[in-house]
């Protein structure tokens, strides 16, 4: 196999970059595969999920993953800006973040991390179930 240029991994950054722009299932695998090659402990790669993308972006995700580890460079070295850019994308993508992923919204609230009781209640308690979060764990869905 042939390895990775810095030239072809920073293309790849920038062009999965563009693809996690998007709300999409291709998005959201780009976002995954460049928060993971960014920082691997919190951010992970549903690998089963790379078959939803189709064979150009594809190879885009490949190329992080085999330049990251070829260059041994993390992505965001890859960018001017990089740094606002990464932190962008964990913003964006935080419902990855593998403390979330196994996070539901709350049935009790309905996502919103307050209960309220009638239409006039314009502000709401703070939900006990998830703490105000919104989200909760899956076995607490129930």
């Amino acid at each position: 196999m042939t390895r990775v240029s810095r030239e072809e991994y920073g293309k790849a950054v920038i062009d999965a970059i563009k693809l996690a722009g998007h709300g999409t299932s291709s998005g959201s695998i780009a976002a995954q595969a460049l928060l993971s090659a960014y920082n691997g402990g919190d951010f992970q790669l549903n690998v089963a999920g790379l078959s939803c993308l189709d064979r150009e972006n594809f190879e885009i995700v490949m190329t992080v993953i085999k330049g990251r580890y070829d260059t041994g460079i993390e992505p965001h070295r890859m960018l001017k800006k990089g740094n606002e850019i990464f932190k962008d994308l964990w913003k964006r993508w935080h419902g990855l973040y593998v403390e979330e992923r196994g996070k539901v919204d709350c049935p009790a609230c309905k996502g919103f991390g307050k209960v309220y009781h009638d239409d006039d209640d314009m502000e709401g308690l703070g939900c006990a179930k998830c703490s105000g979060t919104g989200r909760v764990c899956r076995c607490q869905e129930l």
